[in-house]
């Protein structure tokens, strides 16, 4: 019987170290580094966005000015396409939303912006003019004006990636 009863306690003391370490590993996953996007007060932060991999996205869901819903996305674009040094990162930084869909690409060395290129944009129901697409080393912003009802009414519209803190951390904002 104590061969028995030991044989019982050490399974059970085993079961219960096997299951103290579980949770210990499941909470060291859950405060990873992973790829995380989040949104305040307008303003969508990408964070934690050196563990994408080459076009990998990141996306997560807003409500437009209008009440619409939409989304801004960030995609990491491979540095061998858009022809930057190993130590830049490439973004497609993108708003898709019920009436418009607008995209640039931006390079981020060092948390500064060193290019904007290449953006699109596609309204519906609408036209759009005055598109321009500028970067400093703070930020890239792609500015147009959207002319809905013939002209009658029109808006300018926004979208603006701002690194900030560390070369993964990408701030988003935007006006449509």
């Amino acid at each position: 019987m104590s061969t028995r009863k030991f044989i019982k306690k050490l399974t059970a003391s085993l079961l219960f170290i096997a299951v103290v370490m579980s949770f210990g590993v499941q909470s060291a996953f859950a405060e990873s580094n992973s790829p995380k996007a989040t949104v305040k007060n307008n303003v969508v932060t990408f964070s934690n966005l050196d563990q994408l991999k080459a076009n990998e996205k990141l996306t997560i869901a807003v409500v437009d000015s209008n009440g619409d819903p939409a989304t801004i996305t960030i995609e990491s674009v491979d540095n061998s396409i858009s022809r930057v040094a190993k130590s830049s990162n490439s973004w497609k930084v993108s708003y898709k939303g019920v009436v418009i869909h607008a995209y640039f690409y931006m390079t981020v060395t060092n948390n500064k912006v060193t290019n904007a290129w290449d953006y699109s944009i596609t309204t519906l129901g609408s036209t759009y003019s005055d598109a321009s697409l500028t970067y400093n080393s703070s930020s890239a912003k792609l500015t147009f004006t959207s002319n809905a009802y013939n002209g009658i009414a029109s808006h300018t519209c926004w979208l603006k990636g701002t690194p900030r803190g560390t070369n993964n951390e990408v701030d988003v904002t935007y006006s449509m």
